[in-house]
């Protein structure tokens, strides 16, 4: 069985820190590179740097006092401790990154410690023992790696010791919130039910600090301690709703604003990552209230947006649907031409009302670069055929079906709805003015190259 513990780590992700006052830079030196780039991953960006002509890179990391980042070149990687103000080059042959690497920056010693000693988990095994000696055997690993630490003599590398040592504390206090649940499965125990013990350990490493907040270990159980400390919301698993219960939690719990924010904004950031943006309005709601962190509130932005499948300037989802006859089309038969989206349905009245004018557009254009669309999303295609081959119907009529994959991308819940592209399939609208409206015709015109 793959340990707990590497299970979580695995999972827990970093968010941004915005309290430093000074940039830390990572410049990269790639010789004989493998690959075209490197990836920096730092609070939860990941950062893809193509190499110039000399297999060089560089990556700023900006407000933040310090970071533990991790660098990837193909299959390869380094761990990184950078601080705020720090100037680092990283030199390695591309074919063999960790065989060769060489970190040139007052961090060096703390560079090599992470890259030579790693935190010893406790076997899955151990969550059968009571709480008490299970609580006791982590401590005595956490310990053992203070221990270590210690030895290496890093006191002259920043403030890694301090910083590593909080690391520590909180990577062995992870293990801890899953205990009840692992118990049960190790011990055989169904009926297990956690102990006044086990709540107070876990609130015991509920520490409002901002210089731990940079840690990404300290976020991540600090998050699912909201779930474990939470009477009301304990109980519930399901992630959505799990996820607003913590958020609420943190907001009423954290008295120190900073703290709450920070917390708050990792719990949807980390949902979104994973879940996306579709049905998350009352996450929004707590989100926008409480973190107000331009730094923060910008690497969200970021995340909802590579969910926003509309965003103008993106490519638009495609769709393979048949006209009347049975002949299936794609997005990328219109590859070329403008495209003029028309998304309706026969029972739709409003959709009716449009039809003369989207007739009129398509007169007005029928020698232009642009090709009308409709996109029928009946559930009842019999009742689409129907109308379609009685005639009056303009342009390129196909049968899309309800709910497929290019209505949800387009979050159409309402008919019609209109959508433009431009030639190359990127969407220039995402909710296009009906062809009544009368500005519709002068977009339309103003389209470059739309006449020949």
């Amino acid at each position: 069985m793959k340990s707990l513990l590497a299970v979580l780590a695995a999972a827990v992700l970093c968010l941004g820190c915005s309290s430093a006052p000074e940039d830390a830079v990572l410049n990269v030196k790639v010789e004989a590179p493998a690959v075209a780039e490197v990836v920096v991953v730092c609070h939860n960006n990941i950062n893809v740097l193509p190499l110039d002509g000399d297999g060089c890179a560089s990556f700023v990391l900006k407000g933040s006092e310090m970071a533990y980042v991790k660098l990837f070149h193909g299959r390869e990687s380094l761990q990184i401790y950078l601080e705020g103000g720090d100037q680092a080059t990283v030199t390695f042959n591309g074919r063999d990154m960790t065989g060769t690497y060489v970190f040139d920056g007052e961090k060096a010693p703390a560079v090599k410690y992470l890259n030579t000693v790693s935190l010893v988990a406790l076997p899955d095994e151990d969550y059968s023992l009571p709480f008490d000696e299970y609580k006791a055997r982590l401590a005595a690993k956490e310990a053992d790696a203070v221990k270590l630490l210690k030895a290496n003599g890093l006191t002259a590398a920043g403030d890694f010791e301090k910083n590593e040592k909080d690391r520590i504390r909180y990577s062995y206090a992870s293990p801890l919130i899953m205990y009840p649940m692992a118990h049960r499965v190790m011990s055989g125990d169904m009926g297990y039910q956690s102990s006044e013990d086990y709540y107070e350990a876990i609130e015991s490493y509920v520490v409002e600090d901002e210089r731990l907040a940079c840690l990404d270990v300290y976020r991540a159980f600090m998050a699912e301690a909201m779930h474990v400390l939470d009477p009301d919301g304990r109980d519930v698993t399901s992630v959505y709703p799990k996820t607003v219960a913590q958020m609420k939690y943190a907001a009423e719990r954290l008295s120190d604003p900073r703290i709450r924010e920070i917390i708050v904004h990792h719990l949807a950031a980390v949902y979104v990552d994973n879940f996306g943006v579709k049905d998350i309005s009352e996450m929004e709601n707590l989100y926008h209230t409480y973190v107000r962190d331009s730094t923060l509130t910008a690497s969200y932005a970021a995340k909802y947006d590579r969910w926003d499948l509309s965003r103008p300037g993106r490519r638009s989802s495609g769709f393979r649907a048949p006209d009347v006859n049975g002949k299936e089309y794609t997005l990328a038969d219109f590859r070329g031409k403008y495209v003029y989206i028309d998304m309706w349905a026969t029972w739709c009245g409003p959709c009716k009302r449009e039809l003369p004018y989207l007739k009129a557009l398509e007169e007005e254009f029928k020698d232009a670069e642009i090709v009308f669309l409709g996109l029928s999303v009946d559930k009842d295609k019999a009742a689409w055929q129907k109308m379609v081959k009685e005639g009056g119907l303009s342009g390129v009529q196909l049968y899309l079906g309800l709910g497929s994959s290019f209505q949800d991308a387009y979050r159409v819940e309402g008919i019609p709805r209109f959508i433009l592209l431009d030639r190359e399939g990127k969407i220039i609208s995402n909710d296009m003015s009906r062809p009544s409206a009368k500005e519709t015709a002068e977009t339309l015109r103003n389209l470059e190259g739309i006449r020949k």
